[in-house]
């Protein structure tokens, strides 16, 4: 298994950045123990390899839980800490220590605009995605929970003074008291005598199995979103380039009609129906750019980016799609039955809530608490006797009576039949998303063979015969629009069935859970 975020890489960038700059760098290695560090990895996942079009390679695409672990996990990967050393404050003598010299200004550097393939995007989102740092939190503080559960109850101290005069001294002669000194001490051992304590600690385990399977589903929504806020972009794209297209062919469609409206050979009738045709390609080009504007902000964020970057594109072609045949229905749904995360976080749930309800009643049982103690009386000056000391010891209990914790048990046995019924909703739900994803697939491959590329280039020849006749005075200006028209559509329909393939295919993997090799 590997890691799904290494920060081994951007710990040595780190270390480099900061010798350019004056800085001292340090190295701090995370030992596992639980504690705090300044970056934390996600720990280990299994994936699907979602394929990228125009690439040979796959991306990696998170959608499985994580495998089953015995306590709190967390990378052990070095991570590099920069920060610049602070000026003595002086040295033996009285002589002060020299300032640390002024940093320099650092020159940008000019970068030409990077493109990012799918994997590309895909890894980004691993790495950046603050919705995604924001969910792997959950699985820190179920951690903490487990821990809790884990540690034994402190004992109790007391010390008391007691028996002390108020109105008047203790004397031989006006005996009072004796004064005496009581030192106490008491722990419980109800968490040990009734298994309270390993019941807690089953139950919070069981929980960090569903904050791990919680998230593990988190990665895999937000990994289809970015692969299909990819297809989004690469589709808004050829959009905007066919909308282009469309305007310069307007245009110059208009350059050979006003030249025959001047000459007299056609009537200006015809002049305007061009423009007002024009003036719509260049609103749809317009509105095309707004798209694609629209379609790389939400990349961008999928990717936490809050950074300017007007060079921001993406690389790829719809052009050429990876080819998937989907599986039978009872065969596809018995794969997203086993690699489906969220399925596997309501087993989990399952589980914790039968360990719940074992909790519950052994928190039935009654507190148990010894006590050891030890007084020193002081009786010499009050009473006349000798100072003693003496010890003691007993025993602390509840009596469960009246509260034998019915209503927590009654609540646990009803959180157990709640979870059955959601896991029984959810591989209902499951079957009908894998059946939509299935029927998807199919339509959405049927509708990108249906527009071929021969057909697109068969219609592109017809509209520049047609241009070209009506330039010639041999073709009326419906002629033109129409081959126009026809074009377009054509074109339009290419682009946004080979698009929405895409985002088929990639969906069919994340509803599966699994990558399916074509």
């Amino acid at each position: 298994m590997r890691s799904a975020i290494n920060w081994g890489r951007w710990g040595g960038l780190a270390a480099l950045v900061a010798s350019a700059s004056g800085c001292a760098v340090h190295h701090y290695h995370h030992a596992g123990d639980g504690s705090r560090d300044p970056v934390l990895s996600a720990g280990p996942i299994t994936g699907v390899l979602v394929p990228s079009p125009g690439s040979t390679r796959a991306a990696q695409t998170l959608a499985s839980p994580p495998p089953a672990m015995k306590g709190p996990t967390r990378s052990t990967e070095v991570v590099a800490v920069a920060h610049r050393d602070a000026p003595a404050a002086g040295q033996k003598g009285g002589v002060q220590a020299d300032p640390l010299p002024a940093p320099h200004r650092l020159t940008p550097v000019a970068t030409e605009p990077t493109e990012l393939t799918l994997d590309q995007v895909i890894n980004a989102t691993l790495l950046a995605d603050p919705k995604l740092r924001a969910g792997f939190e959950t699985i820190n503080q179920a951690n903490g929970d487990a821990l809790t559960a884990s540690l034994k109850p402190n004992p109790t101290f007391n010390i008391n003074q007691t028996l002390l005069p108020l109105t008047r001294p203790f004397t031989v002669d006006a005996q009072g008291g004796p004064p005496q000194l009581d030192v106490g001490l008491a722990y419980p051992i109800d968490w040990f005598l009734f298994g309270k304590r390993a019941a807690a600690m089953q139950a919070t385990g069981l929980g960090v199995k569903v904050t791990e399977a919680e998230y593990a589903d988190l990665v895999r929504q937000r990994v289809l979103q970015a692969a299909a806020g990819y297809y989004d972009v690469l589709e808004a794209k050829a959009l905007r380039d066919l909308a282009r297209q469309d305007v310069d062919n307007l245009k110059q469609v208009e350059s050979v009609t006003q030249k025959s409206v001047d000459a007299g050979n056609r009537p200006a009738v015809e002049l305007s129906r061009v423009r007002l045709d024009r003036l719509k390609s260049e609103q749809a080009l317009r509105e095309a750019e707004n798209t694609l504007v629209t379609a790389k902000a939400r990349l961008r964020a999928l990717l936490g980016r809050t950074d300017a970057d007007p060079a921001f594109d993406v690389a790829g072609s719809l052009d050429q799609l990876p080819p998937l045949d989907p599986l039978p229905a009872d065969e596809a749904y018995a794969v997203a039955l086993q690699n489906r995360p969220d399925l596997s976080a309501l087993r989990w749930k399952v589980s914790q809530a039968q360990a719940g309800t074992v909790v519950e009643r052994r928190n039935a049982y009654p507190e148990v608490t010894p006590v050891i103690g030890y007084t020193r009386q002081f009786q010499q000056k009050a009473i006349g006797f000798p100072d003693a000391s003496s010890f003691g010891f007993g025993l602390d209990m509840t009596l469960p009576v009246h509260n034998r914790n019915q209503g927590n048990r009654f609540k646990a046995a009803s959180v157990v039949a709640q979870t059955h019924l959601e896991l029984r909703a959810g591989e209902a739900e499951l079957r009908a998303e894998v059946t939509q994803a299935d029927q998807t697939l199919r339509t959405a491959a049927a509708n990108a063979k249906a527009v071929a590329g021969e057909q697109l280039k068969t219609a592109g020849e017809v509209r520049d015969a047609i241009n070209q006749s009506y330039a010639a005075g041999n073709r009326p200006l419906i002629d033109v629009l129409d081959a126009q028209r026809n074009y377009r559509d054509t074109y339009r329909l290419f682009i946004t069935s080979r698009a929405g393939f895409g985002r088929a295919v990639v969906n069919y993997s994340a509803t599966l859970g699994k990558k399916i090799a074509p």
